[in-house]
């Protein structure tokens, strides 16, 4: 059976049993001739002398050539020989071709023989291990030395022919070189995830790691149909370590080696034939790419065998994140990646195909709360149709507010990462849920320290075990974000901190993000003063210019609309409070709140409460120029304004904001022709007030920046680029041309941070491109200023809008098909009907364009 086992790899041809132990190997220059012998004592000349003699007749018929190959007795025995027969060995009339072999002592020319044993257990324990090296079995060690003892009884007893030849070892065997795994099926409808990356890249191995639902394989799976190379998967998952290099030695040679190729390799242990398989493949002039799954599943030290036996293919190793994987990556010589999940467009189209409506802003916060991973969006869609009668928005209100009854999968799936946290690091991940934005090292601790006493190093420790998880993102200045995909079950974490905790928690935050200018820290901290009850310095916020032109959170109106409401609060913060709520509506084009809103200050004003004085005399004016004109009534609008600057103590700071809303009022009545003149003249005199001249208008936005930044009085740079900016609406309405007034107001919006206002101007200055024939600077205005913009500001209502309007330009460039396709992806939302008629509109004009181009117009 030894023998059998080590046939292939002494290059023999056939072993032939005879009807005892004694059996014959033949070999292509040689026949051995092996004469078992058991004993209980040591062997005896007597023991042998009857074969070494019939080996003398067989050693004639192989001289006369009646045999073929040079012939060899060998006596195998499980004793050492006497002393008399081992003299009789080393004497010059020994007979030529006779050798012993016996346990510690093996044939010095026929190394391959298997090693002899004092007894059957020492046979069958070394048999076993030679078994288990057999390439590509499918038996078990254990099983296929007994399959092969039976076998040889079998033949020992003539039975259909009592030879083996080496040709059908593989069968014997029952070597198996097949694939047994291939990539899953990609979905009919496969949905790419953004900026989707090539299987291979410049390095050999990358390690992309995500969450289960991230679309890892799935990706793959698409990537591998692309691929220069060919391909082998092989999926690691829960196999014992000890069994995966055998069996993705299986794996690959079953996909580019040959059946004879593949069953001729060398035995041995798994990671060797995986060597001997690669070492063919390079022979042969091969490379291939592998993709190996799961690896998380793998230590990181068997991994690295894995990689370092494969020295010339492509591999890309996919796994969840795991806390070896920063030292996996380090050994390997790669950063770990990870894919960058779904966009927008992609979420809407999947929300689509399953009946349920999004806008783009509720798109938007899907992709917030499942970081875009497929499997939770796929998850988010189907639930939205079931539960929630395809409303996406009440979905996501559910979700956020977790109300919702039935689980997420990324809930189910998380929740298992969640368990075997540590209690600390299911705290630190509650206090990251609540700050929601990102932190350093040392607000972290600050933070800690307000829930309880934690010490700053538990605490750090705590981040790092998240971190070795994939629940925490670190970024290169040393900041720490919870990841979006974990938020939701993080707050549960929060809530265990007991009411007096949570409390100093949302202080200390409160106290962290003060003064920040970021959007996301401004927008967190706002919400904050709601809800520590700091409403006067909300209001004084909201009382600011550029408060309405960046994306803060909607769900502060209702913390303001409580102040408006109560009696209780004074007259001037009642006020302030519903002229920030007509902000709003005036934002929203709700005239019907508005005017609400305008009537309640009125009162407030005509009541002449405690503190009511000329700033809040000229608010409700201001307020009321637009309502008058939107109505028609121009008596109205001229009285008020009248009425207001008389009552203004000159000279007054507010006399400019007076008439810029008088100027506004006179735009809503439809007077054009008298707005846009009193807007130019409006900004000639901000110009004399703020020290700029036309080199300041049209130089560098920084410079501007800067000047609006060291100003008294910042705010009168966004009214003077609204002067501009109703000149420029004014011509419009018009339709008379506004020469390079549009740039002027764009860079002083930017100056000023009046994000929405300058994304509307900027499409003017887009059109003013358009009309020199610029397509190509009007698109990299869109692409490089303006869309980062409402990303960076959270503007997502008016993105639909923007990304029409770009895809005009697209066709402007000449790239129709890039243009047909950028209005088709909008299609997915849900449209308000200003934005359905303009998409409508945007894709007449681009038609029209494919036609002319077609036509070979320019």
């Amino acid at each position: 059976m030894g023998c059998l086992l080590r046939l292939r790899e002494a290059g023999a041809q056939t072993l032939l049993m005879e009807l005892d132990e004694d059996l014959e190997v033949v070999l292509p220059d040689r026949h051995l001739y092996l004469q078992v012998k058991t004993r209980q004592g040591n062997l005896m000349w007597s023991d042998i002398s009857g074969s070494v003699e019939q080996f003398a007749k067989l050693r004639a018929e192989h001289t006369a050539g009646r045999r073929p190959g040079a012939p060899k007795l060998i006596v195998v025995s499980n004793t050492a020989p006497g002393r008399d027969l081992l003299q009789r060995t080393q004497q010059t009339g020994w007979p030529a071709g006779v050798s012993l072999l016996w346990p510690g002592h093996p044939d010095p020319e026929e190394t391959w023989l298997p090693p002899t044993a004092a007894d059957l257990t020492g046979v069958m324990q070394w048999c076993t291990e030679q078994a288990a090296r057999v390439p590509f079995g499918s038996l078990g060690a254990q099983t296929l030395v007994w399959k092969l003892a039976a076998r040889v009884q079998y033949a020992s007893a003539g039975a259909h022919g009592r030879a083996f030849h080496t040709g059908n070892l593989a069968s014997l065997y029952e070597q198996f070189v097949e694939e047994l795994q291939a990539f899953p099926q990609v979905p009919d409808v496969y949905w790419p995830p953004g900026g989707e990356p090539e299987l291979t890249g410049e390095q050999r191995v990358r390690l992309v790691t995500g969450f289960s639902g991230a679309g890892k394989t799935t990706w793959a799976a698409r990537a591998a149909a692309q691929c220069p190379l060919p391909v082998t998967y092989f999926d690691a998952g829960q196999m014992p370590p000890a069994v995966v290099p055998g069996a993705l030695a299986r794996e690959v040679a079953a996909r580019h080696l040959s059946g004879p190729d593949a069953l001729s390799l060398p035995s041995g242990a798994g990671i060797d034939v995986l060597r001997a398989v690669h070492g063919r493949l390079t022979h042969d002039g091969t490379v291939i790419a592998v993709v190996i799954d799961n690896v998380h599943d793998l230590p990181s030290d068997d991994l690295r065998l894995l990689v370092q036996a494969l020295p010339t293919a492509q591999i890309t190793l996919l796994g969840h994140p795991h806390p070896e994987q920063t030292a996996l990556a380090a050994h390997l010589g790669v950063s770990a990646e990870s894919l960058p999940g779904w966009d927008t467009d992609t979420v809407a189209a999947v929300f689509a195909a399953e009946d349920c409506t999004l806008d783009y802003p509720t798109a938007q916060r899907v992709l917030a709360l499942t970081a875009g991973m497929p499997l939770y969006v796929l998850n988010s869609a189907a639930l939205t149709r079931t539960n929630y009668a395809g409303d996406g928005s009440a979905f996501c209100a559910a979700v956020q507010e977790q109300t919702h009854l039935a689980p997420t999968a990324q809930e189910r799936i998380l929740a298992q990462t969640f368990e075997h946290l540590s209690v600390l690091a299911r705290t630190m991940a509650g206090l990251m849920a609540i700050a929601e934005v990102p932190l350093s090292s040392r607000e972290l601790q600050q933070l800690a320290a307000a829930a309880g006493p934690i010490r700053p190093a538990a605490a750090a420790r705590a981040v790092r075990e998240l971190v070795g998880l994939g629940l925490v993102q670190t970024f290169a200045d040393g900041f720490a974000k919870l990841h979006d995909a974990a938020t939701s079950l993080a707050l549960h974490g929060s809530h265990d901190l007991h009411e007096e905790a949570a409390l100093r928690v949302e202080q200390t935050l409160a106290d962290l993000l003060e003064g920040h200018r970021e959007l996301p820290r401004l927008a967190r901290w706002m919400r904050l003063l709601a809800d520590t009850g700091q409403i006067d310095r909300l209001l004084e916020i909201t009382s600011q210019e550029g408060f309405y032109e960046g994306g803060f959170p909607r769900e502060l109106r209702t913390v303001i609309a409580d102040v408006a409401q109560d009696p209780g609060r004074d007259a001037v913060d009642r006020l302030d409070a519903h002229s920030a709520l007509a902000s709003w509506a005036y934002g929203d084009t709700n005239w019907e709140a508005y005017a609400r809103h305008v009537h309640a200050m009125e009162v407030l004003a005509s009541e002449g409460g405690n503190g009511i004085g000329p700033r809040e005399k000229v608010l409700v004016a201001i307020r009321q120029f637009p309502l008058h004109g939107h109505t028609g009534d121009n008596e109205a609008l001229d009285a008020t304004f009248r009425t207001a600057l008389a009552e203004l103590l000159a000279p007054s700071l507010l006399e400019r904001s007076l008439r810029y809303g008088y100027v506004q009022g006179l735009y809503h009545a439809g007077s054009y022709r008298a707005a846009g003149p009193a807007a130019l003249e409006l900004a000639d005199a901000y110009c004399v007030h703020l020290g700029l001249d036309l080199a300041n208008l049209h130089g560098p936005t920084e410079a501007l920046q800067q000047a609006c930044l060291n100003s008294e009085t910042p705010d009168d740079y966004k009214r003077l680029a609204d002067c501009f900016a109703m000149h420029v609406k004014c011509c419009r309405q018009l339709k008379l041309d506004y020469g390079s007034a549009a740039f002027p107001a764009m860079k002083l919006y930017m100056a000023a941070g009046a994000w929405r206002s300058a994304v509307d101007l900027g499409q003017d200055v887009v059109e003013t491109m358009l009309r020199f024939d610029e397509a190509q600077a009007a698109l990299n205005l869109i692409d490089r200023q303006l869309l980062p913009i409402t990303q960076a500001y959270n503007l997502p209502e008016l993105i639909v809008g923007l990304r029409s309007h770009r895809a005009v330009v697209l066709a402007r460039t000449g790239d129709i098909a890039a243009a047909r396709t950028e209005i088709s992806s909008l299609t997915r939302y849900e449209f308000t009907p200003a934005q359905a008629a303009d998409i409508r509109e945007q894709a007449s004009i681009i038609e029209e364009l494919a036609a002319q181009q077609a036509q070979g117009r320019p």
